[in-house]
């Protein structure tokens, strides 16, 4: 897990919050524990590294706090646990899917620590997951445009090494983000 990662836990029951919080401090981590009334004030100055939330919480205040997810922090989607969610938890309209996750309520042993450790590392990771996601269309269409242009009879030597210029950059981009690519999937290359 990422060391002192800002968690907040939103229960109204004591008895599963606190041995959770303790459990993630013990792991390293600056745990918050509140209601939804002062989780929902907590979330309105800003996001959580991981936001755990109890699928028990009052029915309205639940949705209160998922409606303020969506509309606030969609774009960013940090990390989300829904405590007691089942296994296809409601998450929040337009979040990440990796962004979230259930675990039964109560959690199995280390499975708190495991689900939080992998959201935190695909927080980390996603931006970059976005970034390749956001260039690989530019950078396929300026690879093909290079190919076509190299097919077009050339004005003269100024024109011919410009084309080749921009095709070893087109080849460059590629075999960075392919490079890029390879290197954030498990397994052998």
């Amino acid at each position: 897990m990422t060391d002192g990662a800002r968690v907040l836990v939103l229960s109204d029951d004591d008895d599963v919050a606190e041995p959770l919080a303790a459990l993630l401090k013990r792991c390293g981590h600056r745990v918050a524990v509140n209601g939804a009334a002062d989780g929902l004030e907590d979330l309105k100055e800003g996001p959580p590294d991981l936001l755990i939330l109890d699928r028990d919480l009052p029915s309205n205040l639940y949705q209160e706090v998922m409606a303020l997810l969506e509309k606030r922090y969609r774009p960013a989607s940090f990390p989300l646990i829904i405590l007691g969610g089942g296994p296809s938890p409601a998450a929040p309209r337009g979040w990440h899917e990796d962004a979230v996750r259930s675990v039964a309520r109560p959690p199995a042993p280390g499975e708190m620590q495991a689900t939080a450790s992998a959201l935190l590392r695909l927080a980390f990771y996603r931006p970059y997951r976005d970034l390749v996601h956001d260039l690989s269309g530019p950078v396929t269409s300026i690879h093909a445009l290079s190919r076509s242009l190299a097919r077009l009879a050339p004005q003269g030597e100024s024109d011919r090494q410009t084309i080749d210029r921009l095709i070893r950059e087109a080849d460059r981009l590629m075999t960075l983000m392919e490079e890029f690519q390879r290197a954030r999937r498990p397994g052998p290359p």
